[in-house]
């Protein structure tokens, strides 16, 4: 008699490693950084580490051209995922030059023009969920940069009525756009440590959250990072056990970047985590 297979994030993620050693979005696609890194953090894998160094571009960013476009968000989990090494001081380099363009304000989309972030493409406006990805590598990696400060201002501009973030704004056309469990759940992990009222009403709202959004494997998987980061074991607890059943339930569908953040959130690795 055969034992039952087993299905865990961990063991989902590592069989979708592409034979140059990296991960694509999905098993058999080729192979990206953003995959790769959350590969090496939630594994502690040298072999994604190798390849995420190879493919480090000149500018220290690990970047995507997608038509007229450089999409270099995934340099902050990059760093994060490389360890103590030059390719890491460069990645992070290029997070604090590389930073969104200025927008002003305007009655349509009111915003404290001052604060500026990082956006999902080069020479664009400011996101909130790269801006808490470039907070959460720095924040870990290089404390005492300028750039730290100058995210936190743009989180505190862009939460949401009530707290939480949405994927942007706050205020369009009159129009409060609420908030969503993952880009909540992301801002939270990278504001550990700042602005304990702003953390508080985050944690409040993804309380609330999650468990609309859970048949979402990356709702449900960044919401657990982010109650472990910042030490909410109830919650991380309700969480993860939600988690671990949709991913037997579901393999998250093959969803390589989901199957990452799981095993990330489930993992010893996870960077700056209380629990």
């Amino acid at each position: 008699m055969t034992g039952r297979m087993v299905v865990d994030a961990p063991t989902l993620l590592a069989r979708s490693r592409n034979p140059d050693g990296g991960f694509g979005a999905r098993p058999g696609q080729a192979s990206e950084a953003e995959p790769t890194a959350l590969a090496a953090l939630a594994l502690d894998d040298a072999v994604a580490r190798t390849w995420l160094a190879e493919h480090q571009r000149e500018d220290g960013s690990f970047s995507i051209d997608v038509g007229p476009y450089v999409n270099d968000s995934a340099t902050a989990l990059s760093a994060l995922a490389l360890g103590p090494r030059p390719e890491r001081e460069r990645a992070l380099d290029h997070l604090e030059v590389a930073r969104a363009r200025r927008v002003a304000s305007s009655d349509a989309i009111p915003i404290d023009s001052s604060a500026v972030g990082w956006g999902w493409a080069t020479r664009t406006g400011s996101w909130v969920e790269p801006t808490a990805r470039a907070l959460w590598a720095l924040r870990v990696a290089r404390p005492s940069s300028p750039a730290v400060p100058e995210a936190v201002a743009l989180l505190r501009d862009r939460e949401s009525a009530g707290g939480g973030w949405n994927y942007g704004n706050r205020l369009v056309l009159g129009e409060q756009l609420p908030p969503f469990a993952q880009t909540t759940a992301i801002a939270l992990i990278g504001l550990q440590g700042f602005d304990s009222d702003l953390k508080d009403r985050g944690l409040s709202a993804l309380r609330r959250l999650w468990p609309v959004e859970s048949a979402g494997g990356l709702s449900l998987a960044t919401a657990l990072a982010a109650f472990r980061v910042h030490g909410a074991r109830g919650d991380a607890e309700s969480a993860k056990a939600a988690l671990e059943e949709l991913v037997r339930a579901t393999r998250l569908q093959g969803d390589v970047v989901s199957l990452g953040w799981a095993a990330l959130a489930m993992s010893a690795e996870l960077p700056g985590a209380e629990l």
